[in-house]
């Protein structure tokens, strides 16, 4: 009784018990991925303003990389539901990983003829 009281307190309960605590987990992952990529671009502003760092730029790539894989991707059906702002936020942040990934796929086709 004391455990259904304190999932319903956390969960919402129009949801199914299969899906009952996926909706905040899934809110918790893109608040972090977001948070994530937030730092992922302040980092490089940074390196402008206080000179070059390798620190920077690797802490930088890390979060990208980060912020891509906890993202739950509509593409890859982790994520249920028409958001016109979070579907924003998806684009924006898989877009870099995204580009990166092509242009090393390209870099390889070129280099492979």
């Amino acid at each position: 009784m004391i455990e259904s009281a304190r999932a319903d307190l956390y969960c919402q309960p129009e949801l199914s018990i299969a899906k009952k605590c996926t909706h905040n987990m899934i809110t918790a992952r893109e608040i972090i991925s977001t948070i994530l990529f937030i730092i992922a671009i302040l980092l490089p502003f940074d390196m402008m303003a206080n000179g070059f760092h390798w620190v920077y730029l690797a802490g930088s790539l890390l979060f990208f990389v980060l912020a891509y894989l906890i993202w739950p991707s509509k593409k890859k059906g982790q994520r249920e539901g028409d958001n016109w702002v979070v579907d924003s936020l998806e684009f924006v942040i898989e877009l870099p990983i995204e580009l990166m990934v092509g242009l090393f796929r390209f870099f390889v086709r070129v280099l492979d003829h």
